[in-house]
């Protein structure tokens, strides 16, 4: 016969004596994101430096490069889409642990593959990458209202690019914490922006555009220093070579002088970026034309 195992109770002492906490959930140590997972998570972050950016003028330089992070993420998908092997740099290296391809070396990738890309699109993403490589490389000088401007077209063009190639919604990718700032950079880009030269520009550009056209030189009052146009930088040059799309930075097409403060002209006297040079200090003079 079987012996029956009386039912103990509970300890009523000892669960007294006892405090039920809530478990917490105890975080993986490996995460793993797919590349739009990883680009969107870039890209509200983006966000939430530029959320601070009215209280910390030094959130501006993040907001912008995790932005153009989540772009180069997204052309990376668009190629992954096509063939994930499309993604690498090299793709007849058979190393896993293989560069991928750059923001600028994954548009012309898309292009071979007969990928619908418009000037628009070459533009911007010159126009980023540019942008990038000042910002981690070099020096840039911009006051709030023009990394506004330039933020504004950077995050208006990610949800043209996204809805173009991947055929959904941006928004639905924002964390809800971001929809109002979404929704103001949006406003304030219709608002703010017109076509100039075949890409949008802020309004009041145009006008910037032509008055910077009369200056052509400086000079220290011996030597005249003639002011180089867009389109004929020296090899050395960060631009050098990028003449066949508007500028970067200030928007001016080949053959025409940049407007005051570009990041991207160079510098007539020691062919650095003119921006911040210390040649430009000994200009006493500027040359003008009627």
């Amino acid at each position: 016969m079987s012996r029956k195992v009386p039912h103990r109770k509970p300890n009523a002492s000892a669960d007294a004596s006892l405090t039920r906490v809530l478990r917490t959930t105890v975080a993986p140590e490996h995460l793993k994101l797919s590349l739009e997972e990883n680009a969107y998570g870039f890209l509200n972050q983006s966000l939430k430096h530029y959320r601070k950016t009215a209280r910390n003028i030094q959130e501006w330089p993040f907001a912008l490069l995790h932005l153009v992070q989540s772009l180069e993420l997204l052309l990376k998908r668009v190629l992954e889409a096509i063939n994930p092997i499309l993604i690498y740099k090299d793709i007849d290296q058979p190393n896993p642990d293989r560069h991928t391809v750059s923001l600028e070396q994954a548009l012309p990738r898309l292009e071979n593959l007969r990928v619908p890309i418009e000037e628009k699109e070459r533009i911007v993403i010159a126009k980023a990458a540019l942008k990038r490589n000042l910002v981690v490389h070099y020096k840039v000088e911009l006051n709030k209202f023009e990394w506004k401007q330039l933020y504004a077209q950077l995050f208006e063009f990610l949800h043209f690019f996204h809805h173009k190639h991947l055929r959904s919604d941006l928004h639905s990718h924002i964390v809800r914490e971001n929809w109002n700032v979404e929704a103001r950079l949006m406003e304030f880009f219709k608002q703010n922006f017109v076509i100039y030269h075949g890409i949008e520009v802020h309004k009041g550009h145009p006008r910037d555009i032509i008055a910077a056209q009369r200056t052509v030189g400086f000079s220290d009052g011996e030597q005249d220093f003639y002011r180089i146009k867009y389109g004929d930088e020296s090899p050395g040059s960060i631009l050098y070579g990028w003449g066949d799309v508007p500028c970067g930075d200030c928007g001016v097409i080949k053959g025409q002088y940049h407007t005051d403060g570009c990041d991207l002209e160079e510098c007539p006297k020691c062919h650095g970026q003119a921006l911040g040079c210390p040649c430009t200090r000994q200009f006493e003079f500027e040359l003008t034309r009627p």
